[in-house]
């Protein structure tokens, strides 16, 4: 802070992709005189309090996890649903278009794009023909929901499937550290003692005693070798379970499952009178 007798002194962190300022980021500092309190100054503090909040809710909000993978490849046809998952994010424009009456309740929404695709949330509860059954929340729009039971084809099995075979895997990784955890603990206990008693024979008065010296210090040295080798390999198993945690974490779940969140094309009801929907075959994000 400035030296001197002015007025408030004023500063404003914005950090940069969740980072502290100090790494990415900025800061932004007003020192006041008393005669400079004016309109001015209480824009830029304005000013000062609209950044900082949006800086909060770039970080706090994220892209929800159905905006992904925008590519899909249908039975005739390959669709892109980047417009659709921009739309979503911007909260979904439901105002009526200029000069347009507005539409009738339950109708599609004329801004919003690809209306036959539906955002679907829920727990795969069974299999039949082929299809997920999913006691799925259909959103229309972010603020427009219905629940029913669905049939969904081609669901997102594979991502699914790594979801649980990374949280065992994270099961596995936990019990070799623990098992890695004890043995360093036990090599270093038995580095000490074998330390410890080469320092004893060093400062024996009789050369007998000094004889074990030598084999002391060579069991302490194997024990210090082997220990640095459990250290490492225990180092190696973190740095393997916090890739295994940040995949998951990039996945989508609830309470311990596996949690559906996908657009998916609604196709109709079939004989049962079951909504079916299709999630398309992704492609890739940067597909033509």
């Amino acid at each position: 802070m400035p030296a001197g007798n002015g007025g408030p002194y004023c500063t404003a962190d914005f950090p940069v992709c969740g980072l502290a300022p100090a790494t990415a980021g900025w800061r932004l500092e007003i020192w006041l005189e008393p005669d400079q309190i004016g309109d001015v100054t209480k824009k830029i503090l304005g000013l000062m309090l609209l950044l900082a909040a949006l800086s909060v809710s770039a970080q706090t909000n994220p892209a929800p996890w159905c905006c992904r993978q925008p590519y899909r490849s249908l039975p005739r046809w390959t669709v892109d649903l980047t417009p659709l998952f921009d739309w979503w994010r911007r909260g979904g424009d439901e105002s009526p278009l200029p000069g347009v009456a507005p539409a009738p309740a339950g109708s599609p929404n004329p801004r919003r794009p690809l209306a036959a695709w539906k955002r679907i949330t829920g727990v795969k509860t069974g299999e039949q023909y082929g299809c997920w059954v999913v006691d799925a929340d259909i959103a229309t729009s972010p603020t427009t929901h219905t629940n029913e039971w669905i049939l969904l084809q081609n669901p997102p099995a594979a991502e699914a499937e790594q979801y649980y075979n990374l949280k065992a895997l994270l099961v596995q990784y936990d019990t070799q550290m623990a098992r890695d955890r004890e043995k360093y603990q036990t090599e270093t206990n038995a580095e000490a003692r074998a330390a410890g008693y080469a320092r004893a024979d060093a400062q024996a008065d009789t050369k007998m005693l000094r004889v074990n010296t030598y084999e002391y210090r060579q069991l302490a040295a194997k024990q210090a070798a082997a220990a640095a080798t459990t250290l490492a390999d225990w180092q190696q198993i973190e740095q393997a379970r916090e890739r295994a945690r940040k995949q998951l974490a990039a996945i989508p779940s609830s309470d311990g499952q596996y949690q559906l969140d996908v657009f998916a094309l609604e196709l109709g009801r079939n004989r049962s009178g079951h909504l079916v929907f299709d999630a398309g075959v992704p492609l890739g994000d940067g597909a033509p």
